[in-house]
């Protein structure tokens, strides 16, 4: 137990009369005698959940303890459960990573001599029997299934799509572990959180660098709580830098003419994702006594969950059905099931005649079946 010395009754009822609080009053008296006796109980516990405890009937109390058992054999459990959803991620992340491979070497046209084409009605009929046609592998395979997400695709410029051109592949690995899934051991502190890679062409026109990196780190996995997210620096060729623009004065005229003005401007570009927003930034100001406004961590940290959110939609949909968002399908499906949660909202909406729902669920509807003819489109060389 605590070593808290116990309240002086008399010298907190002396401070309350000064306040004008009548302990005179039995009434009042009462309600302070409890009141300090309650106060003196969690002043005395060991813990917050102690003093709850001693304000409890024995017999409650029992039985508080009862549960208290059943709760230390449900978390028991739930250990075992998450270690092995570990185990079972892991097994399966062993097994996808050869089909992966495969995709990658399909898509780079490693494979194109054991691959027969295949006809569809309306075809040329001397369509691809030279054999030059059809170029190697799937031209702008990664390119397409990242224009065809909505969320990402708002991230992407004219100018990222010259660069996305040369990208061949996209995979990722959970951090804590090889690529391939196979487990670390207890060796070391496991990580929590994952690595996406981007591969491009080693002689693209736009960066020096084969591969960028992005990594978020968790603080909890399970909560989906970000620790961090962290970036490669592209290191960019002169003038291909998509994620500045350029801003050149103009001289005055009369003026002599000289070295032309010129400053850069960060511009909007999909390849600020390998740039993720900094809260170190922030708590430093606040290391050094100044006031972060409030609307600033507010903007941080919209930006920190929208940064990690497309970073899942990379990790959990577009690596793994790439060529269901390639052909389409994969938005079709995400339109099909935003219509049917539609449908059940307007079912569930009692009251009210219903026709603004009618119009609604017929305009999804027509959304739904034109999403072919609303796809991205992929230029197929």
């Amino acid at each position: 137990m605590s070593s808290h010395p116990k309240l002086d009754e008399k010298e907190v009822a002396d401070r309350l009369q000064q306040l004008g609080f009548d302990t005179n009053d039995p009434e009042k008296a009462n309600l302070l005698k409890a009141t300090m006796d309650k106060l003196d109980k969690i002043l005395t516990a060991k813990s917050a959940s102690e003093a709850i405890m001693q304000d409890l009937h024995p017999a409650v109390r029992g039985r508080v303890e009862k549960l208290r058992d059943l709760q230390e054999s449900y978390d028991r459990l739930e250990d075992e459960y998450l270690e092995e959803q570990r185990k079972l991620v892991l097994k399966y992340e062993a097994l996808y990573t050869p089909l992966y491979e495969q995709r990658r070497e399909i898509v780079n046209g490693k494979k194109d001599a054991e691959i027969e084409p295949v006809h569809m009605e309306g075809d040329d009929e001397n369509e691809g029997s030279s054999s030059g046609e059809g170029g190697q592998g799937i031209p702008e395979f990664w390119a397409c299934c990242i224009r065809a997400n909505d969320v990402v695709s708002e991230l992407i410029t004219a100018k990222d799509d010259e660069v996305l051109k040369h990208l061949k592949d996209i995979r990722y690995e959970l951090l804590g572990t090889p690529e391939g899934g196979e487990d670390k051991g207890d060796e070391e502190e496991e990580e929590e959180g994952f690595r996406l890679y981007f591969e491009f062409e080693k002689d693209n026109p736009f960066f020096d660098n084969d591969v960028l990196v992005k990594t978020y780190r968790m603080v909890d996995e399970e909560e989906g709580i970000l620790e961090k997210s962290e970036g490669t620096t592209i290191l960019w060729k002169p003038g291909k830098n998509v994620t500045v623009k350029v801003l050149r004065k103009k001289q005055k005229k009369g003026r002599a003419k000289g070295p032309a003005m010129t400053k850069t401007e960060r511009c909007e570009s999909f390849f600020n994702f390998f740039s993720p927003p900094d809260p170190e930034e922030l708590l430093g100001m606040e290391d050094e006594g100044e006031e972060v406004p409030e609307e600033e961590m507010e903007l941080l940290q919209e930006a920190l969950q929208e940064d990690y959110e497309i970073g899942c939609i990379f990790k959990d949909k577009i690596i793994p059905h790439a060529v269901s968002w390639f052909t389409g399908e994969a938005l079709e499906d995400e339109e099909g099931y935003s219509d049917e949660e539609g449908e059940e909202g307007a079912e569930s909406d009692d009251g009210g005649d219903g026709g603004d729902d009618t119009r609604a669920q017929s305009n999804s509807q027509a959304n739904t079946s034109d999403a072919a003819a609303e796809q991205p489109e992929c230029k197929q060389q």
